[in-house]
């Protein structure tokens, strides 16, 4: 007689989870050392110049968008769908729309000034080297 896959399959299984827990339970724990007793307190003190801001945009009474920034963080909040005129909770009704941070900003007419600024300035460096030195003085007669 012939044993079945599932019996096999078992007692393999079995004997891994013996051989895992003998092993486990052999092991010595780490020797812990204690943590010296201090006097001085911990204080955690909070910025005192954290300052929210908050942008609100309406449109005919209705808000449209809020931007708030708090800390160094900006966000912005905006309705699920402002032109509905179903409420919450009825089906295809406005949903909780959750805040759109703002990660990085792009100020391209800046860095376009700054290039402008930077080839000036270095045009009039060519300028000044391409212009030969004055000749030199005459000496003086009385």
């Amino acid at each position: 007689m012939r044993p079945s896959l599932a019996t096999v399959s078992t007692a393999a299984l079995l004997l891994a989870l013996a051989a895992g827990s003998a092993s486990a339970q052999t092991g010595t724990p780490p020797k812990l050392e204690p943590v010296p007793e201090s006097d001085t307190p911990i204080t955690v003190t909070p910025k005192s110049n954290r300052e929210n801001t908050t942008t609100v945009q309406r449109d005919g009474g209705r808000i449209v968008q809020e931007t708030v920034q708090a800390g160094g963080s900006t966000y912005t909040v905006k309705p699920a769908n402002p032109n509905s005129t179903q409420l919450p909770g009825d089906a295809g009704g406005p949903q909780v729309r959750g805040p759109q941070w703002t990660v990085m900003e792009f100020d391209i007419a800046k860095k376009q000034k700054q290039r402008s600024a930077d080839a000036a300035a270095a045009a009039a460096a060519d300028n000044a080297a391409e212009v030969p030195p004055p000749p030199p003085m005459p000496p003086a007669t009385e």
